[in-house]
């Protein structure tokens, strides 16, 4: 959802309009103000919300990033021009900078939703938190492409150690940086006789 919408500004909002606007709601939404009111469960994710866009709004703008056209064609500083894999891959520079949310944006302005666009999903849904849905992704990019072995160490790592492969790949700036080295030469292999003539350029590459 676009927070600038749940916080009722515009993205050209000032910061202080934006704490404004966040006080406001905060205090109109929030659970103790609401003890006994019929709409109480309905403020109580209403506040969730509140909290979640503001925060969403205030680490972009942390980050140099401004949201013009949040949801429309212009993501992240990056205009989708309709050509897939540069798409993909100024999401993987954005998931290789721990910029998670910039790359769900990008992402979700592709219609195509191929394996790869599976695979990237899956990796910013993890950075973001989104464990459920990163599992999600990653099996079926698996599923539409059963022997890439990209794929198939990502639903390893999310299913045995979601926490580990986040907070690794935010350490390093490699969504795979956590990669058991056992993995390593298997993986190189692979890479050397079956991806690198595929035209995309993946995060991952070794230990």
């Amino acid at each position: 959802m676009n927070p600038y919408q749940i916080l009722g500004i515009s993205p050209s909002a000032s910061d202080d309009e934006v704490k404004k606007a966040y006080r406001t709601l905060s205090k109109k939404y929030h659970p103790d103000a609401n003890i006994g009111n019929p709409h109480q469960a309905e403020y109580t994710e209403k506040f969730k919300e509140v909290q979640t866009a503001y925060k969403t709004i205030m680490d972009e703008r942390k980050k140099g990033f401004r949201q013009q056209n949040y949801g429309g064609q212009t993501t992240g500083g990056y205009q989708y021009t309709g050509n897939d894999q540069d798409a993909y891959q100024e999401a993987q520079g954005f998931i290789q900078g721990g910029r998670y949310q910039e790359a769900h944006n990008v992402l979700n302005q592709i219609r195509n939703k191929s394996s790869m666009w599976f695979y990237l999903s899956a990796i910013a849904e993890n950075g973001l938190g989104n464990n459920i849905r990163a599992q999600e992704y990653a099996q079926t990019a698996l599923q539409m492409e059963p022997m890439n072995m990209q794929y198939i160490l990502l639903v390893n790592q999310l299913q045995g150690n979601t926490n580990q492969y986040r907070q690794t790949s935010q350490q390093y700036g490699n969504p795979a940086s956590m990669m058991n080295c056992c993995y390593s030469i298997m993986l190189l292999n692979c890479m050397m006789s079956c991806c690198c003539g595929s035209g995309y350029h993946y995060p991952i590459l070794c230990c």
